[in-house]
């Protein structure tokens, strides 16, 4: 089944026409979104995995846009895998709650006065440094963490101090440990304040935790830059100064809008860094044309938190989680479950539509059936979910 013939049932299911207006394809296909995200995560179906590369001091690590629920377990406790190169080790889910607060690091010191960032060094007018500094070449003790009036962090090790306007009020900063390469790690902006606090001696974590990534991503705007006539209901959007893959973090999901023809829709794929696969609704033409302008608004996502920071950089972690459905909003489209599974996400649709028709008596009846398919599946799927506990009585009758 794909898109093109989930349409269709649902139509016929609801006993509309096919030139009937009650029913339109966007609120289609996102009641039957909302169906699948639902039912795949009842029954726990579609799987991902991503690995990421730890960087030194670095807890944060950002999720992919897919990532659902923790998936693997052992003793009824969620793990991922942790590799330094020489031993692979599990690492077990902790509350965050628990990490702040057990895990809490001292601060040294804060900013006094007058604060000004450069590309490879520090300056606070008021502050004595010399406490904090190590001579380079060496292994930086300490570090600074600078909050800017942006929200953005940025951080650094702490090298020589030296003299600007008072005695050592200024450092040189380092990206590295060992105190060989010059700048900063994170995002640059206007200084709002800064810690000093001493860099981790931790070789491996040992437990992670998921919470949200605080700040959304940046919208992405640009202009097509060739034309992209619908099929299938998708256009492809290219603009060949775009950065779709790199630095502008677009994922399959995210809302994008074609301002020049009014019309709004979802990515559906990402093909390579200047294109992408888009479905378009209630606009003029609901494709591209070149010239047209584009803003692109990403999603929420989560973050992967790991306790301690390790002081090492390039260590694997390995991460398997349940995955959120890849949006189908075009003829071709399919989702990922077995077909006989699709009838109630359909009927879920269905359902959602008969509510906004004041008829939840029908809708119920839908829901009914959906939740049905939903415990079977998630019995077929997970069996280890539904396993009956046993009490066996070993004493001897008479």
């Amino acid at each position: 089944m794909d898109g093109s013939d989930y349409l269709r049932r649902l139509r016929q299911l609801l006993d509309e026409e096919t030139t009937g207006t009650w029913l339109d394809t966007r609120t289609s296909y996102d009641n039957l979104y909302e169906g699948a995200k639902e039912f795949n995560d009842r029954t726990r179906t579609l799987t991902d995995f991503q690995k990421l590369q730890t960087v030194a001091e670095q807890e944060n690590y950002v999720l992919k846009s897919n990532f659902s629920r923790l998936f693997m377990m052992n003793n009824n406790r969620y793990f991922i895998r942790y590799s330094n190169g020489s031993s692979d080790s599990p690492l077990y889910y902790k509350d965050y709650q628990d990490i702040a607060f057990s895990n809490y690091s001292r601060t040294y010191d804060i900013n006094q006065s007058t604060m000004t960032r450069a590309t490879t060094t520090f300056k606070d007018i008021g502050q004595d440094f010399s406490d904090w500094e190590t001579a380079a070449p060496g292994t930086a003790i300490y570090k600074i963490i600078v909050t800017h009036t942006s929200g953005d962090i940025e951080w650094a090790y702490i090298g020589d101090a030296s003299t600007g306007t008072n005695t050592d009020d200024t450092i040189t900063v380092y990206s590295n440990i060992g105190l060989t390469s010059t700048g900063w790690t994170g995002t640059s902006g206007t200084p709002l304040l800064y810690e000093i606090k001493k860099v981790s001696t931790s070789t491996m974590p040992g437990s992670f935790s998921i919470r949200d990534k605080r700040k959304l991503y940046s919208q992405i705007t640009g202009t097509a830059t060739s034309d992209g006539a619908a099929s299938g209901g998708e256009c492809t959007l290219t603009d060949t100064s775009g950065l779709f893959l790199t630095t502008d973090y677009t994922n399959k999901g995210d809302v994008i809008y074609n301002t020049g023809d009014g019309s709004s829709g979802v990515v559906l794929s990402i093909t390579t860094t200047t294109a992408l696969k888009s479905a378009l609704f209630g606009g003029t033409n609901n494709d591209w044309t070149s010239t047209d302008p584009y803003v692109i608004q990403p999603q929420g996502r989560l973050e992967l938190i790991i306790d301690p920071p390790p002081k090492t950089a390039g260590h694997i972690i390995t991460l398997e989680y349940i995955a959120r459905p890849d949006p189908v909003y075009s003829d071709y489209g399919s989702y990922k479950f077995r077909d006989q599974n699709m009838e109630a996400i359909i009927k879920y649709a269905a359902w959602l539509y008969k509510y906004r028709d004041s008829e939840p008596n029908f809708g119920d009846a839908f829901f009914q059936w959906w939740d049905r398919v939903v415990r079977r599946e998630a019995a077929n799927i997970n069996p280890h979910l539904n396993q009956r506990k046993w009490k066996v009585n070993f004493k001897a009758r008479r």
